[in-house]
């Protein structure tokens, strides 16, 4: 409760009352600080937040910062940009490359059926049996091995474009690694030297 005091009274009995008064009252301020209670105490003037504090040095200076950070922007930029650009020959090539492969897989049992049939109407064709057509088996298995041979060239073609393919989003792909293992390796080492200046802060 608020004690009403007279301030024209300067006795000395009133001044020795006006201390005890105030003692009393940053004493009871100060316990309920040391015990925890809502009061909180005000923020020391000029504190840092160590987490925000800058390097010990900044090479180039902040424009060197900026210079540097654009830098690298635009080479991640291009490398996320030419990766786009390389993958749908890639995945262009591939695919061709499937379906030479489901080709090759349907006409070499056409082919090796071909092959045995001919080869049992020659054996007839030995033994006096001349009733089948040797003429049109010669020729169909002709057609046959020339679509093998067209297929063969078609994937001897596919295998070099999809080893160029590869090769180039292959280099893309190691390029882009490069630049995240460096963009890790300033990362880290930014973590490093804040935690330094958190430590000698």
């Amino acid at each position: 409760m608020p004690v009403e005091v007279d301030v024209k009274d300067t006795s000395p009995e009133m001044a020795k009352f006006l201390s005890e008064a105030l003692s009393g009252d940053y004493g009871e301020r100060n316990e309920k600080l040391a015990t925890g209670s809502s009061v909180s105490p005000a923020p020391a003037q000029g504190a840092v937040d160590p987490t925000v504090r800058l390097p010990r040095r900044i090479d180039g200076g902040f424009a060197g910062l900026g210079h540097d950070l654009d830098k690298h922007g635009r080479e991640c930029r291009h490398a996320v940009r030419l990766m786009e650009q390389l993958r749908p020959p890639l995945e262009a090539a591939e695919a061709e490359r499937i379906r030479l492969q489901q080709s090759l897989t349907r006409i070499l049992p056409e082919i090796d059926e071909n092959g045995r049939t001919l080869s049992g109407m020659i054996e007839n064709a030995r033994k006096g049996d001349v009733n089948g057509d040797l003429a049109a088996k010669f020729s169909k298995s002709a057609a046959k091995l020339d679509e093998l041979e067209s297929l063969a060239e078609a994937l001897n073609a596919n295998l070099m474009a999809v080893r160029s393919a590869w090769e180039q989003y292959a280099r893309a792909a190691i390029q882009a690694q490069r630049l995240r293992d460096t963009y890790k390796s300033h990362r880290a080492g930014a973590v490093s030297d804040r935690t330094s200046v958190e430590a000698n802060g």
